[in-house]
């Protein structure tokens, strides 16, 4: 039942492309600067694409879904912006698949999973997931307060240097700082706070975590949390076992945009209830999540309320963490997500009908010959060594020409 919602959601956004010729279509794809070839097995994409951040976590997790399940053969636009997809609505360009949509479902685009299942490394990914098993704590013996641990974007993004800025877009260290106002107004409910490696090796540095962050000093003081302005809300560095010995886990935006956040994918394994910070991004299984019954949304205000109300239920949020279980059970295990990466490129197949070249050698043969970019393209193998750990600064490691 938690898969139908997601598959639907899939075909709809999919569907919602205004599909022109197979041919066009994989012209269109090759025009943009992300496009990724999936090919009788294989996996190949122009040398630059390996050099933004994210590109090589999805490379890995593409070909370990190849070796997985199998991936038909599909030419598509890859981007991997927090802000999700943009510009894929427009008629003259490709469908792309990104990694969330910070504006909720109808913004243009299809999902494809993040890349931070152990940096797109499944069998890194099954053995986290396994190490967490063996170190379980029942849910009665856990720690009664909302967990968080995070840090605060101190850095300035482009354009961000008004007020606007910091109150309306910095929507990641809003939610951050008012979880950190809820741990000093509740402390026996909520222990969130910020961490950080500004001090290291600084014996003068007396305040990690400032309020505000140094990007908005002078245009903005505590987010109306009624922090005071300069208060330090740093915390200590955890481990994920820590996670795992608390009943309520937080889960915030993300701190550079206010769009997705990675720490989410470790938190469902737990069976802890997730607290999710009301917000309008959305990832791909994200339909199947149910306020109430596999997590519970929050806001500013209502943290340590909701914490208190469980507490007087214990059973209800004992059901709510097992449900949330199923999350991971039913979407993040690595079958799991190489199942949905090939459903995904099916659907996508079938709408833009591109089977019709790519699955005849002959049409697929002239197309590469007079469209691809061969003398700039690489194809990715199976990674070895350091790349299975860190794909971005080992690209040679797993790329040939």
């Amino acid at each position: 039942e938690l898969t139908k919602p997601v598959l639907a959601e899939l075909r709809r956004s999919i569907r919602a492309h205004r599909a022109a010729t197979p041919l066009l279509e994989l012209q269109r794809a090759l025009e943009h600067e992300g496009w990724v070839l999936v090919y009788e097995g294989r996996i190949y994409v122009k040398e630059d694409f390996c050099l933004h951040t994210k590109h090589p976590g999805h490379l890995f997790m593409m070909k370990e879904a190849v070796d997985l399940v199998g991936l038909p053969n599909a030419l598509y636009a890859f981007g991997a912006s927090t802000m999700g997809p943009h510009g894929c609505g427009e008629l003259q360009n490709p469908l792309i698949f990104g990694i969330n949509k910070q504006v909720g479902y109808e913004q243009c685009g299809a999902l494809m999973p993040n890349t931070y299942f152990g940096g797109g490394n499944m069998s890194s990914w099954a053995s986290e997931s396994t190490r967490a098993a063996v170190d379980w704590v029942p849910f009665q013996n856990r720690s009664a307060t909302a967990f968080y641990r995070g840090t605060l974007n101190k850095h300035s993004m482009p354009g961000w240097n008004d007020h606007k800025s910091c109150t309306e877009f910095a929507y990641g260290n809003y939610a951050r700082i008012h979880a950190f106002a809820a741990a000093r107004r509740a402390p026996d409910r909520v222990d969130a706070a910020c961490t950080s490696d500004d001090c290291v090796g600084d014996a003068t540095c007396t305040v990690r975590c400032p309020v505000p962050p140094p990007s908005c000093v002078g245009l903005v003081e505590d987010f109306n949390s009624g922090l005071r302005v300069g208060e330090d809300v740093a915390g200590e560095t955890v481990g994920l076992d820590t996670f795992r010995r608390h009943k309520y886990l937080l889960n915030l935006p993300g701190g550079k945009s206010g769009s997705y956040s990675k720490n989410i994918n470790h938190l469902w394994r737990t069976e802890a209830v997730v607290l999710q910070w009301v917000a309008p991004f959305v990832e791909w299984y994200f339909p199947a999540m149910r306020d109430f019954e596999n997590h519970v949304v929050i806001a500013q205000h209502s943290i340590e309320t909701i914490v208190a109300a469980l507490e007087q239920h214990p059973e209800t949020a004992e059901a709510i963490g097992r449900a949330g279980r199923d999350i991971h059970d039913v979407f993040l295990c690595p079958h799991c997500i190489a199942d949905y990466i090939k459903t995904a490129l099916e659907e996508f197949r079938a709408h833009l009908n591109i089977s019709t070249i790519l699955d005849d050698p002959e049409k697929a043969s002239a197309f590469f010959r007079e469209h691809l970019p061969c003398n700039r393209m690489v194809e990715v193998v199976a990674p070895t060594g350091k790349a299975r750990n860190n794909p971005d600064k080992n690209l040679d490691l797993w790329t040939r020409k």
